[in-house]
């Protein structure tokens, strides 16, 4: 039982407790809970122990003090009665989502998958939000795409879609559907199932299939300002994938006009969406990254789930991603690498640099350089080898000219996207 003089000390404390750390109130809640009693001071100590696990966790502390700190989180946690703490659910969902993130970097896969599994349980019982239970699904089907467990994955993928269908009353949801949608569509893509991929993605085009839910996806004029072009170009590649290369074609022809548009949105007065002026509605470098990798992602690793957000990855699949980075380089400097291979290592280590923060000067002066460089070689190669080499640049000058349009300079990136679609075409 703690003395007298501890228990005032703790007392005094916490009139300051916003400036105490989390490992401090560790101690400060259970000493009051000695003598309180624990109940009055559970949620306060188990939201402090899973700060202390986060922390611990990110930092690369002690195996067995991280998971013990989590651990002790998660029961304390499940212990609050849901009447008193309506947002139990939500505060257990958090901390196990760092719990499973934490077993994954101490390389316990089996026991971080497990979690997973229980955050789509905890999100299927809840009777919540929808998008919730979306989020949970996608979790787990990455980490099965990691295991090499893709059947039971394929099912996950399809249910987040059908979940999040009709959804418009959510903002949110309404405006990132299309994650799920392409997390589906490219995780057949990657089995070389091409005909289903395009028919899954082809609601977000419109007017392209229906993609076997009855037009109920958000279709891509819906979509906000920044996505549109990428989402458009991707469509593009699946249905030329799908030997449906006249949609294909007309799809392409869209991205380039929606693009065009915003560089040239016409009178003050015209309520045109897309621009592409200014920071607001630019797409960021890293995010951009993304439907680059999506682009990419028949040249890398399957058991990466390239076609979702990097969010969903376990950090050791993340990690073997950015430090691949070396034997790139170092295949890229060999001499047996062919031209085609080249521009492929070429394009792998960009994007990886594209994933990476950095200030908006820094993507002007690092990564345009690399794309524009990627650019020349890959019609170099064209000039050379037409068959082989013209999709290579379709994908290099795409590649660059949203890259410009990320930065602000979309202006000069039409060029570079109508000599895609003339390629492409």
């Amino acid at each position: 039982m703690a003395n007298a003089d501890v228990v005032a000390r703790a007392r005094v404390a916490l009139f300051d407790v916003e400036r105490l750390s989390a490992e401090r109130l560790v101690g400060i809640y259970r000493v009051l809970g000695e003598v309180d009693g624990p109940r009055h001071y559970a949620r306060r100590l188990a939201v402090a122990l899973h700060t202390t696990g986060h922390v611990f966790a990110r930092h690369g502390a002690d195996m067995g003090l991280t998971l013990g700190r989590l651990t002790e989180a998660i029961e304390l946690c499940r212990r609050l009665d849901p009447a008193e703490h309506r947002d139990r659910d939500a505060v257990l969902r958090g901390m196990q989502t760092t719990h499973q993130w934490a077993l994954y970097r101490y390389g316990r896969r089996g026991e971080a998958l497990a979690v997973r599994r229980e955050l789509v349980a905890l999100a299927r019982a809840g009777g919540g939000e929808r998008r919730v239970l979306a989020e949970a699904m996608l979790g787990l089907a990455v980490g099965l795409v990691e295991d090499g467990r893709d059947d039971e994955a394929e099912s996950l993928f399809a249910e987040a879609v059908a979940v999040t269908a009709g959804l418009r009353r959510d903002h949110r949801l309404t405006a990132d559907r299309h994650w799920y949608v392409t997390a589906h569509a490219g995780h057949l893509a990657t089995r070389g199932r091409f005909a289903e991929a395009a028919e899954v993605y082809a609601p977000l085009l419109g007017g392209v299939g229906d993609g076997g839910d009855g037009g109920l996806a958000v279709a891509v004029d819906a979509m906000p300002d920044d996505r549109r072009v990428p989402i458009l170009l991707y469509g593009a590649h699946l249905l030329a994938a799908a030997q449906r290369r006249v949609e294909g074609r007309a799809v392409f022809a869209r991205a380039v006009e929606t693009y065009r548009r915003g560089v040239d949105p016409g009178p003050v007065h015209a309520p045109v969406r897309g621009r592409f002026r200014g920071s607001v509605h630019s797409l960021s470098h890293d995010r951009l990254a993304h439907h680059l990798a999506v682009f990419g992602a028949a040249d890398e690793p399957a058991d990466v789930a390239h076609a979702t957000t990097r969010d969903h990855w376990s950090p050791t699949r993340l990690d073997r991603y950015v430090r691949a980075e070396t034997a790139l380089r170092g295949a890229l400097d060999g001499p047996t690498a062919g031209a085609a291979e080249r521009l492929v290592l070429e394009r792998r280590l960009n994007v990886r640099a594209a994933f990476a923060w950095m200030p908006r000067a820094a993507v002007i002066d690092r990564l345009l350089p690399a794309f524009a460089k990627a650019v020349d070689h890959a019609r170099a190669f064209a000039v050379a080898d037409p068959d082989a080499g013209a999709p290579l640049l379709v994908r290099a000058l795409t590649d660059h000219a949203l890259l410009l349009a990320g930065v602000g300079r979309a202006a000069e990136g039409v060029a570079d996207l109508e000599e895609a679609g003339a390629v492409y075409g």
